[in-house]
């Protein structure tokens, strides 16, 4: 029988013992189960940042793993404590938006609000929901607790509102929505496969339709009117020199061989990005 897995995905750091009591507690509830860290440097309470990792991380798991996922400012308020099946997987995880990109591409199948209190710690803090609700939920997923079986269903998931991606006769509008440790910055528009001489857009929001366009004479536009090629690799510009490609995720994203594009071109969460085309869309 496969090990049930349990992906972790939290802006706790590891500085302190939160991860590491977490892993404990589902230790003791469900011993077999095989643990996996995506991340715990999410920068506190960034809900967003929080469900792109969601988004680019959940199609490379197995078949029913738990996402465990705890970047709850609210912890302690009325929000929702939840446990979520979508497509083949489950999550755990506070109802602040967590999920948005995921529903964007489809609904969830089923959500229960974690009320169960024979599925939580005996004492449950206001302060420590990943500890006392959370885990132990998660824990007996993977012992195979049915979700029904953690609390009544629930309807109406939070969600945040989407970057924008729009589609106009010669251009893409999109937003930086991401910048990782190395400095790229990730935008909305994508998700796209990069052929020879074209390019195609497979919307990964509600929206454009598929499109392609040529690649020769696309530019990538940024805020202060500075206009990038589309290039393959990092290595096809000169050291220092900035540049647009198509990144692991299908993103375009703008980086700066062997610097840091997010400072050097100041871009930031939500700054507008176009891609502008050659040609017509077709």
């Amino acid at each position: 029988m496969t090990e049930p897995t349990i992906a972790l995905l939290t802006d706790f750091g590891t500085q302190d013992t939160y991860v590491g009591v977490m892993k404990g507690v589902i230790s003791g509830i469900a011993p077999q189960a095989r643990l996996i860290d995506l991340t715990h440097a999410v920068p506190q309470g960034d809900v967003k940042r929080g469900a792109y990792h969601l988004w680019v991380a959940v199609p490379f798991f197995p078949a029913g793993t738990t996402f465990l996922v705890v970047i709850d400012p609210g912890v302690g308020t009325a929000r929702r404590p939840l446990a979520v099946e979508w497509s083949q997987w489950r999550f755990v995880l506070p109802d602040n938006g967590l999920l948005t990109y995921l529903l964007a591409q489809e609904p969830a199948r089923r959500a229960v609000v974690l009320a169960s209190t024979a599925h939580r710690l005996s004492a449950v803090s206001t302060t420590f929901h990943g500890r006392d609700l959370f885990a132990p939920a998660a824990a007996h997923l993977a012992r195979g607790v049915a979700l029904e079986e953690l609390g009544p269903e629930a309807q109406d998931l939070v969600r945040f509102p989407l970057p924008r991606l729009e589609l106009e006769p010669d251009r893409l509008r999109g937003e930086v929505i991401h910048a990782d440790r190395f400095g790229n910055v990730i935008t909305s528009l994508g998700v796209f496969e990069h052929g020879a001489d074209k390019l195609t857009l497979k919307p990964w929001l509600p929206g454009p339709e598929q499109a392609s366009c040529e690649l020769e004479g696309t530019t990538v536009a940024l805020p202060d009117g500075t206009r990038l090629p589309l290039q393959r690799t990092f290595g096809e510009v000169p050291a220092g020199s900035p540049l647009a490609y198509v990144g692991s995720d299908g993103l375009l994203e703008i980086g700066i061989n062997g610097g840091r594009a997010a400072d050097a071109l100041h871009l930031k969460r939500g700054d507008e990005i176009v891609l502008l085309l050659g040609s017509k869309w077709s």
